[in-house]
């Protein structure tokens, strides 16, 4: 029997038909015992419950849609708005920056109109004889004879002296000075020895010179701020040249290691003084300073060094040196009192100071300018520090706090009364919000900037903690009264290492810009360089000049 084609190929020749017969699917016409098609059951009532449950899932989902288009139209609608708002004040603001430029260029205008009168009026009166200036002749008396005992805590009989305002205003005991009336209580005062009280009396050429200057109007010099301070008004005078020769050490309350790492800084009596590093020997001698250095900052590039120095209840003042010659380059801040601290920012462009005035003060390095000025304490500003970023500035006070300002905004962010007791010395850990404090307590308080909570204490000091010292690896070196210097790691506050430096206190610490050498200076008068790695002895040597100033700086 001859067999097909199709019967040949076998099972996987057979068609679709065949393989739903096999599974059931569909009924085997003509097979022989074929059994009849099984069929399922109809369920009517749950598939028109099915589809009555997915029409209305459908129809919620097309409302939810048109729900959600319409607020995307809503927020579309604000987004426009809130742009044609913030263009209309965009405007508006641009409208008053306009105004507020012109109102401060007429203002300035109207000054510079003053200020040329009274710069005319000034001339004709001299050119007659018939000037004295306030600011070089009356106001260097009335600061050195009358200041200490009239200033607006203590108004001695009344009267305010410490700036020209207060001189000529009238109080509850009247004016001190009516321009034109050489009978004036200021005039009599002096001239019946009645005043300064208790103190050396005016000679008759300074009498005299107080009662010309009142008869001829009591005038103002032109461009003068009638309501500075009157230290600040007057003409800057040198600072006496230091001793060729010094009699006695003399502490050693600042230090400042340079950025090539083989000069220090360092605190003399109306001086800084240049060393070599590590054999101490001494380079230049920078002068024109005030009687005590209290800090000292290299500027990143080198070339400058800025000081923060006064004669106590006297005079403060920062000042910025040429490094290489000992030239003046900027009398950047005078005070009545000392300077104690002074930093630059990473990039050199900004300087800040701060002292017993209360103040901290903040300078363009190039133009010398004053930047700003506030009083946050109650009492001396004994250390500031720039953060890393230069965003912040951290204080110490001997108010019993330590205060975090924001310099962009000009504002107090944070205030830590942690130590409850003087704030010596702050310095910045990290980039981040942690800086370390020491006071009077004894005790080093790490505590975080953003919210003014205390993250760890580190005690174990003798008395007091005077000067902290960042380092590299995570390290901070710590000054007390003991005369060692000691070394613990920030994670933990765990002691690493501890260098006996003398029998005195410590009064100043620095570091190397390579984190190598430690500086440490004494109240004895001697500096200790230590390196941190231990690989050598430290060196010392007595900061107090043998000899006449080398005349090469180098």
């Amino acid at each position: 029997m001859r067999m097909s084609t199709a019967s040949l190929r076998g099972p996987r020749a057979w068609t679709a038909r065949g393989w739903l017969v096999l599974a059931g699917l569909c009924p085997a016409a003509g097979l022989v015992g074929a059994e009849p098609p099984q069929t399922t059951p109809a369920l009517p009532a749950t598939v028109l419950r099915l589809d009555a449950e997915r029409a209305r899932l459908r129809d919620e989902a097309r409302a939810a849609d048109a729900r959600a288009a319409d607020v995307r139209r809503e927020v579309s609608d604000l987004a426009r708005r809130r742009q044609e708002a913030l263009r209309q004040l965009d405007a508006e603001a641009a409208t008053l920056a306009a105004k507020e430029r012109a109102t401060v260029d007429e203002g300035r205008a109207v000054r510079g109109g003053i200020a040329a009168r009274d710069a005319e009026i000034e001339h004709v009166l001299r050119a007659g004889g018939r000037w004295v200036s306030f600011t070089h002749e009356i106001a260097p008396i009335l600061r050195a004879k009358c200041v200490a005992c009239h200033t607006p805590r203590e108004p001695g009989g009344g009267h305010v002296m410490t700036h020209y305002a207060a001189l000529l205003a009238t109080g509850a005991a009247g004016a001190a000075v009516v321009p034109g009336d050489p009978e004036s209580p200021l005039c009599t005062e002096v001239a019946d020895g009645s005043m300064p009280k208790d103190g050396t009396p005016l000679s008759p050429a300074e009498v005299d010179l107080i009662r010309r200057w009142v008869a001829l109007g009591a005038r103002l010099d032109a461009g003068a701020d009638p309501e500075a301070p009157l230290v600040r008004i007057m003409p800057r005078v040198r600072q006496p040249d230091p001793p060729a020769v010094y009699p006695a050490p003399v502490a050693v309350s600042a230090l400042a290691f340079h950025p090539d790492g083989t000069r220090l800084a360092g605190s003399g009596y109306h001086e800084v003084l240049i060393w070599s590093v590590p054999d101490g020997r001494l380079l230049a001698r920078i002068t024109n300073v005030a009687e005590r250095v209290h800090a000292l900052a290299f500027h990143p590039d080198g070339r400058r060094i800025a000081v923060a120095a006064g004669t106590p209840g006297v005079l403060g003042e920062v000042k910025l040196f040429d490094v290489e010659n000992g030239r003046l380059v900027a009398d950047l801040g005078v005070a009545d009192d000392a300077f104690f601290s002074v930093a630059f920012n990473a990039d050199g462009s900004r300087l800040v100071a701060a002292g017993a005035d209360r103040t901290v003060r903040l300078f363009d390095t190039d133009t010398g300018a004053q930047l700003g000025e506030r009083a946050d304490h109650a009492d001396w500003v004994q250390a500031v520090a720039f953060s890393p970023d230069a965003r912040r500035l951290v204080t110490a006070s001997r108010d019993d706090t330590a205060k975090v300002l924001d310099v962009a905004a000009e504002r107090l962010t944070t205030t830590f009364a942690g130590h409850a007791a003087p704030v010596n010395a702050a310095c910045w850990l990290a980039d981040g919000p942690l800086v370390a404090t020491g006071g009077r307590d004894g005790a080093v308080r790490i505590w975080n900037v953003d919210t003014g909570k205390e993250s760890r204490r580190i005690g174990g000091f003798a008395d007091s903690v005077e000067v902290l010292c960042r380092l590299g690896g995570g390290r901070l070196a710590v000054g007390d009264r003991s005369g060692t210097v000691y070394v613990h790691a920030l994670a933990d506050g765990t002691r690493t290492a501890s260098f006996a430096t003398g029998a005195t206190p410590t009064t100043s610490l620095a570091t190397s810009h390579d984190g190598r050498l430690l500086a440490v200076g004494s109240l004895d008068g001697g500096i200790t360089i230590v390196t941190l790695d231990g690989t050598t002895a430290p060196a010392r040597w007595q900061a107090t000049p043998a000899a006449a100033p080398p005349a090469d700086p180098r």
